[in-house]
C-alpha cells in the first residue's frame, strides 16, 4: 500500500500520462473591495512598429488583470474622441479621459531601431494629470514581451507598493512527440522554450533561487535519476544517480544544496545534498515513507509528507531532521507541500473522497486550513508566485493536464494561456532582471 501511494505521488505525472469591483470569496478567502481603474489603450508607433504598438498594451492589460488588483477598461469605455495616441504626452486629451471611470492612464510610444525595440512607457494619474511613472525600455527584437511585462511590474509597484510578477518565469514538464520534456516560459505561458531533448520521461523541474539552474528528474538513462540543467548554457549534468528512487528535489533558499528523496537505504527517506558535493546527508530515518520536502524561505524548516501516522499528512522538521511535528489533519491524504516565499503559508494537496485532488493552503504553523480549488479532475503540484499572491498548479479539469493559477485573496482561478500542449509539475521561478 505504501509503495503504491508513493508511486502515485512521485511518479504518476511522469508515467501516466470578475468583473470590476466584484467581491469574490471562497471559504475563508479575503475580499478585494475595490480594484484600481486603469486604461491601457494602444500605443503610438512608427509605421514599422504598428503590430507591437497594439500588442504591448494588450500584454500590460493582461498582466494587470492577472493580479486581481486592477479594473482594466475595455475599448468600449474609451472616450468617443479617442482615435489613437499621439507621440507626445502633451497632446493627450486628458479631460476626455477624466470623464471615464479610469483613475490612471498608460501612455506609450514604440519604435524599432535595427535589431532592437525601444518603447517610451508612462503612467499618468488622471486626478492630478501628472506622470507618476515613466521608463524608456530597450530589448532585442527576439524578446519583445519583456518590455510590457517590465512596465506592468512597474505599474503594480507604483500603485500598490508590491513588486509585480509579470517578469517572472516558470518551468514545467510537457508532453511532446510521445516524450515528456522540460520547458521554460514566461509566467503567462508565452515564449515557451524546450530545454531538454531526452526523448524520455523528464518531470519534476525545480527552479534554483538564482533562476539560472533547474534540477529535475529524468528516465533518460533508464532509471529515475536527478539532473542539473544550466538554462543559459543548456548543459545538463547528473546530480543524483543512486540505486532506487531519486526524486522530489527542493532547493535550499541559498541555492547551495538540494533536499531530495532517496530509497538507496531501504524506505524512501529525505536527504540533503550539496550542489557540487558527492555525498548526501540523511534527515529522516524510520520504517515509514518520508517524501516531498520543501524549505521555508530562511532555510531553517522543512515541510514534508509522511505516512508515520497511518495516512499521508504534512509534517515539518528542523533542517537537521529534528523537531518533527504534524501540520495537517485533513481526513484525506495530503501531498505536495509548497512553502510560500514570505514564509507565512504552506500550499498542499488533499485527496477528495472517492477520487480527485484539491489545492489547500494553511498557515505555516498548521492552523487555518482552507480549500482553494473546487473542480472536477485532479489539481496538484502547487507552486507559489514570487509575491505569495498566486499559486500555480496542474489540473485535469478539462480532460488533459493544464497549468492553472489561483489568487490567494479571492480564490479566482484562471488557466495559464499560450500553452497548447499537456503540461504538468510547474515550478514558479524568480523575476527576470
Amino acid at each position: 500500500m505504501k509503495i503504491r501511494r508513493l508511486t502515485r505521488l512521485l511518479f504518476c505525472v511522469g508515467v501516466a500520462s470578475m468583473s470590476a469591483g466584484a467581491q469574490v470569496r471562497l471559504e475563508s478567502r479575503q475580499v478585494i473591495e475595490r480594484r484600481i481603474p486603469v486604461a491601457v489603450p494602444p500605443f503610438a508607433a512608427n509605421p514599422d512598429s504598428q503590430q507591437v504598438g497594439r500588442e504591448f498594451p494588450e500584454i500590460i492589460a493582461d498582466d494587470l488583470r492577472f493580479t486581481g488588483l486592477f479594473d482594466v477598461l475595455e475599448p468600449a469605455d474609451y472616450p468617443s474622441v479617442f482615435h489613437g495616441f499621439p507621440k507626445e504626452a502633451s497632446n493627450i486629451n486628458f479631460e476626455a479621459w477624466k470623464k471615464t471611470r479610469a483613475e490612471h492612464l498608460v501612455f506609450g510610444y514604440v519604435m524599432i531601431e535595427g535589431d532592437q525595440i525601444v518603447a517610451e512607457c508612462r503612467l499618468f494619474d488622471l486626478f492630478t494629470v501628472q506622470q507618476v511613472e515613466g521608463q524608456r525600455l530597450r530589448v532585442e527584437r527576439t524578446s519583445p514581451r519583456r518590455i510590457p511585462h517590465k512596465f506592468a511590474d512597474a505599474i503594480v509597484y507604483k500603485l500598490t507598493g508590491t513588486p509585480g510578477i509579470a517578469s517572472s518565469v516558470i518551468t514545467f514538464s510537457a508532453k511532446t512527440y510521445g516524450a515528456k520534456e522540460i520547458y521554460v516560459a514566461d509566467y503567462d505561458g508565452a515564449n515557451a522554450k524546450r530545454l531538454t531533448d531526452h526523448g524520455s520521461i523528464s518531470i519534476q523541474p525545480e527552479f534554483a533561487p538564482d533562476g539560472r539552474r533547474i534540477v529535475y528528474l529524468s528516465y533518460k538513462d533508464r532509471y529515475p535519476f536527478l539532473y542539473l540543467l544550466d538554462i543559459v548554457t543548456g548543459e545538463s549534468s547528473p546530480f543524483s544517480k543512486h540505486v532506487g528512487m531519486n526524486a522530489a528535489p527542493a532547493w535550499t533558499p541559498d541555492g547551495q544544496a538540494v533536499a531530495l528523496v532517496l530509497s538507496k537505504d531501504g524506505d524512501p527517506e529525505i536527504y540533503i545534498k550539496d550542489v557540487g558535493g558527492p555525498r548526501s546527508r540523511r534527515l529522516t530515518e524510520n520504517s515509514f515513507i518520508d517524501m516531498s520536502p520543501t524549505f521555508d524561505p530562511r532555510g531553517e524548516q522543512i515541510a514534508f509528507v509522511s505516512d508515520r501516522r497511518g495516512i499521508e499528512q504534512i509534517f515539518s522538521m528542523n533542517r537537521d531532521g529534528g523537531g518533527v511535528r504534524r501540520l495537517s489533519f485533513q481526513g484525506g491524504r495530503s501531498y505536495d507541500p509548497a512553502w510560500s516565499p514570505d514564509g507565512k503559508y504552506i500550499a498542499y494537496v488533499v485527496e477528495r473522497a472517492g477520487d480527485g485532488l484539491e489545492i489547500y493552503v494553511m498557515d505555516a504553523d498548521g492552523t487555518n486550513p482552507r480549500r482553494l480549488t473546487n473542480s472536477y479532475g485532479s489539481n496538484e503540484s502547487p507552486t507559489w508566485s514570487p509575491d505569495t499572491r498566486h499559486i500555480m498548479f496542474a489540473s485535469t479539469r478539462s480532460g488533459r493536464s493544464e497549468l492553472w493559477a489561483v489568487t490567494l485573496e479571492t480564490g479566482e482561478e484562471r488557466r495559464v494561456p499560450n500553452l497548447d500542449m499537456p503540461c504538468q509539475s510547474p515550478s514558479w521561478g524568480p523575476r527576470r532582471p
